[in-house]
């Protein structure tokens, strides 16, 4: 049986509410154009909490929250966004958990009209955190982000509009949009719909590519795998295995590890991918080559 959730979703995805696009008028905004300015010395204190909230260091909570206060105090939404981020998870001996002061600072980012707090309150609303109608005021505040150009906003409605509502064409359009971006996590979507859903490998492992080259790990370890001769077929997609592109994408695949925020610009020019057994590169058109 559905879960209630999933009805609303179907609801509100298919029976022409006015908030969703259709693939006619659906508009790719681009979030960057969205941002305002920030100031320079709150920049300078966001970075510094950045940095001493690095991973495998010992963290000075108390400064990290002092440093990111003080940037919020000069509206620096980023701040504000990674600060919410700490109190909604919290941190053994550093930071308690209080899903009040992650949803205060994620209306901040509203009243400041940041697309990536219109995503945050509706992740945080799907979650169920508070509100009485979490699938539906959910949605609303996802569209409006995603009107804004959020990539994360648009990827996840782009997956509600193909997997729910049967709206693949315009699913894949908001999908897109945000791949386009520079958003790793669209194009690892993308990949799996085009691996799951058409059978065109090609395709998809083009867009597993983009992904890591984006910075997504997921993808990393899965071009890694297809490429290994332990890989069963069925999991490579049926790709031959391939010592010299196991041990790049392996590389890549520790580098994102290490380093998380890496990105790889040059990665299709630098290790073309080899053509498909069967389907050569992209089933849809056999004939197809790149830069043909």
């Amino acid at each position: 049986m559905r879960s209630l959730k999933n009805i609303a979703l179907i609801l509100l995805l298919t029976c022409g509410v006015q908030v969703m696009a259709d693939s006619k008028t659906f508009v790719c905004a681009h979030e960057k154009n969205y941002l305002p300015p920030l100031d320079p010395l709150a920049d300078a204190w966001y970075r510094e909490a950045v940095l001493l909230a690095k991973p495998d260091t010992l963290r000075p909570w108390d400064r990290i929250v002092e440093l990111y206060s003080k940037a919020i105090k000069r509206d620096h939404w980023k701040a504000m966004h990674n600060l919410a981020a700490l109190y909604r998870t919290g941190w053994p001996g550093g930071i308690e958990k209080d899903t009040q002061k992650t949803i205060d600072l994620y209306q901040r980012m509203i009243d400041l009209d940041i697309p990536q707090g219109f995503y945050n309150m509706g992740a945080i609303i799907g979650n169920k955190a508070g509100v009485k109608n979490p699938a539906t005021d959910g949605l609303t505040f996802l569209d409006k982000a995603a009107r804004m150009g959020n990539p994360a906003a648009l990827t996840e409605l782009g997956k509600q509009l193909i997997y729910i509502g049967n709206k693949d064409e315009l699913g894949l359009l908001y999908t897109q949009c945000a791949a386009e971006q520079g958003y790793g996590h669209a194009n690892y979507e993308l990949a799996a719909y085009y691996k799951i859903v058409k059978r065109n490998f090609p395709v998809a492992i083009l867009h597993y590519q983009k992904a890591l080259a984006q910075g997504h790990d997921g993808a990393a370890f899965l071009m890694k795998r297809i490429f290994n001769r332990k890989t069963k077929p069925q999991f490579a997609m049926w790709y031959e295995p391939n010592d010299d592109l196991n041990r790049i994408y392996n590389d890549l695949y520790q580098q994102l590890q290490n380093e998380p925020d890496l990105r790889f610009p040059t990665l299709m020019k630098d290790h073309p991918l080899p053509p498909h057994p069967t389907q050569g590169y992209d089933a849809e058109r056999p004939n197809w080559k790149p830069n043909s």
